[in-house]
Parts: C-alpha cells; sequence; structure tokens
C-alpha cells in the first residue's frame, strides 16, 4: 500500500505522541487507520518504528523511504544529536538485519543513501566536555558489552583489547575498565567514527580536564584490567596496547550504579556485567525456543535436565511449555563473536538453575544430579 506523503506528518505526531505516553497505542493506531486511511498493520510499524528508532534498536518492519527521510529529520530537530545517533544506529541494524535475510543480494540503496545523509550531520567529533557525558559513554560501553548484538560486543571486545589508555571506574567493590578512545566524544556509538576520525590524544586531553589528572602506569589497575579481560572472553595485547606501551588508567568511583544493573542478583562474583551478559544470551528468544522446541521433540514435552521438575504436571495447563533456559557455556570461556546455539541451551527449573551458579567454575548438569541422589 502507497503512503500519501501528506498523511506522513501525522505519522510522525502520532507515533511521537505514544512513545511519549500522550496517547495509547491502541489510540494512536486507531487514529491513523481511521482518520488517515492508513492500513492497521501499517499504523503499527510507524509507532513501533519510532519508538526503535529513538531507542536505537533493531526493527524489522521497514518504512518507505519518504516516511524514514521525515522521521529522520524531526528526530534531529527535536531530540537533537543524540536522537538522531540512536535512530541512526537503529536504521544500520534495520539494514544489516533486512539484507541478511534476503535470499538473493539485495542492498537496500536508498535507505543506505539516507543513512549516509544523516550520518553527515553528526559526523564531526565533539569532545566531552563533563563528568556527566563521560558517565554517559561508559554506560554505552556497558550496553553494548551486555546487551549489544554479536558485532557490537565484537566491536568494543577489540575496544578494550587494543587499548593504552583506560578509565578504571569502581562501583561498590567491582572494577570495571573502558578504552578512552571511545568515551572521549559526546554521545558516543560504535558507528559514527571511522579510525581516521578519532585520535586518542585528543579524548586523554579531554579526560584530563574533567578528572583533573593525567593517566597512569599502575601495576595494581593493570592486573585487574587483565582480570576484567578474562571475564568478558578477552585475550588483552599482551605488552599493552596496540603499540606494545605500556597501559595506563585513571580512576574513577561513581557513586551509583547504572540503571541496567539495579535489578541483577549479584550471583556473578565475575561481575555485574558478565551476570548482564548471560542473561541478555538466556533471553534471546529464538534461540531458546528453538532449544526448546528441539526438546520437545526429542522427549515429548519439558521438564527441568537435573530434577525431572514438570511445570504442566505440577501447575496444570498454565505451566504448559514452561521452563527457564540455561546458557550452558560461561562469558569468560567465549570468543567475542560467539553466538549462541540452541545446543548451548540447557531446560533447568528455576530452583536447579540458581544452584548451576552458586559455584565456580559453574556445576554441570550431571554435578548436579549427583549432589540431589547425594
Amino acid at each position: 500500500m502507497k503512503i500519501p506523503e501528506q498523511v506522513i506528518p501525522n505519522a510522525y505526531a502520532i507515533s511521537k505522541k505514544v512513545y511519549e505516553g500522550k496517547l495509547t497505542f491502541t489510540e494512536g493506531k486507531r487514529l491513523l487507520s481511521t482518520d488517515n486511511k492508513v492500513n492497521k498493520s501499517t499504523a503499527g510499524d510507524y509507532i513501533y518504528n519510532f519508538r526503535y528508532l529513538l531507542n536505537g534498536q533493531v526493527f524489522h518492519r521497514t518504512l518507505n523511504t519518504a516516511s524514514m527521510d521525515y522521521f529522520l529529520e524531526n528526530i534531529y530537530k527535536e531530540y537533537k544529536k543524540e536522537g538522531l545517533s540512536n535512530a541512526l544506529s537503529a536504521l544500520k541494524k534495520h539494514i544489516d538485519y533486512y539484507e541478511s535475510i534476503q535470499k538473493t543480494k539485495t542492498t537496500m540503496h536508498h535507505m543506505r543513501a539516507l543513512l549516509k545523509k544523516y550520518f553527515e550531520k553528526i559526523r564531526a567529533p565533539i569532545l566531552i566536555t563533563d563528568i556527566g557525558e563521560l558517565i554517559q559513554n561508559i554506560d554505552t560501553v556497558e550496553g553494548y558489552l551486555a546487551e549489544g548484538d554479536d558485532t557490537e560486543r565484537l566491536e568494543v571486545s577489540k575496544l578494550i583489547k587494543r587499548g593504552t589508555c583506560f578509565v578504571a571506574y569502581k562501583i561498590g567493590n567491582e572494577l570495571r575498565f573502558a578504552p578512552s578512545r571511545f568515551l572521549g566524544y559526546e554521545s558516543n556509538k560504535l558507528f559514527k567514527h571511522s579510525t581516521k576520525d578519532i585520535d586518542g590524544r585528543d579524548t586523554n586531553q579531554a579526560i584530563n580536564r574533567i578528572l583533573d589528572s593525567r593517566p597512569v602506569v599502575n601495576p595494581a589497575l593493570e592486573k585487574e584490567y587483565i582480570k576484567y579481560c578474562i571475564s568478558l572472553g578477552i585475550k588483552p595485547q599482551p605488552k599493552g596496547g596496540a603499540y606494545a606501551v605500556a597501559r595506563k588508567y585513571w580512576k574513577l568511583n561513581l557513586e551509583h550504579d547504572f540503571r541496567n544493573n539495579n535489578e541483577l542478583s549479584g550471583e556473578f562474583p565475575e561481575g555485574k556485567i558478565v551476570e548482564r551478559t548471560h542473561k541478555a544470551r538466556e533471553r534471546n528468544t529464538q534461540v531458546i525456543q528453538i532449544a526448546k522446541e528441539n526438546f520437545k521433540i526429542r522427549h515429548g514435552k519439558l521438564f527441568c535436565e537435573v530434577c525431572g521438575f514438570d511445570f504442566e504436571r505440577a501447575y496444570g495447563q498454565i505451566g504448559k511449555d514452561f521452563i527457564e533456559g540455561h546458557h550452558t557455556i560461561a562469558v569468560s570461556e567465549m570468543q567475542p563473536d560467539h553466538k549462541t546455539k540452541p545446543e548451548d541451551i540447557a531446560m533447568l527449573c528455576a530452583n536447579c538453575h540458581r544452584m548451576v551458579h552458586k559455584q565456580r567454575p559453574w556445576l554441570t548438569m550431571d554435578n548436579l544430579r549427583l549432589i540431589l541422589s547425594e
């Protein structure tokens, strides 16, 4: 269905109101479909995609070129560089997704042209000027490591592996490390700058001003950095940095943890990023669903592989097809580009799942069965 161009501004305005909580999704969809004569499916796509764009998330249903152009232009006007940066990140993920599922090699030329057009608006690197911007970029690094896609995790892992100067940030008793080359630019995202656009000397000077100190060689922090890398499955440069120079560190104590860490259980001694990474992989609904289907084909139903607990038998219909999926490979044992496969997933009840995580290295299914039998 071709969308008349005069409808696009209304689609943007209604989608924005839904995103900002001024309309419910149902109300917005009705307004678009009845008052603007857009079919219900397309109306939903506009509203969902607006949210995905502002949140920097991949979306699977594409908009036409005119609509995407209008959305990006107005997101830039109303949500400034940070909003456009998120939107372009989402559009890049959408292009990669769409092109990957085509049986014949198909390139989204029009969408790639829009990506290039709006990328130029935010391309020039701007150095950070205050502690809030530094912490925002640290949060972005954490997000890529723990909840990013495989490409994002790999790219950040390379930055951490090859970095020379790091901010060592401490929350409670936990030390984590983020590379200065990424942290030093305002509202940074992985796709924003090519290697030739960024200079570690510039970012170091910006961080020096904010923290009122210079990075120094610190043997104690070097040991912690290596431990941190190992916990993430990263093998750091043996001699320090990409140019075999000694790594240097700033130290930053944060008073408050990041929002995404607040609801974690703390059951992972390796740290909260490792816990978030593990849980994000266990939320990979597509892989988990395939693992469950494969298990049902083999066994006819779902039950705990350790204790045999069957949720449907215990709770009736409400427990049908319910079980937790446990990723059996520890993050520290994975390569950064590791992709979760259905055979990596074990079916566990909540109790056995928690017990597996109580010990390092993790208990195997056989270990846990033996404990139960004794």
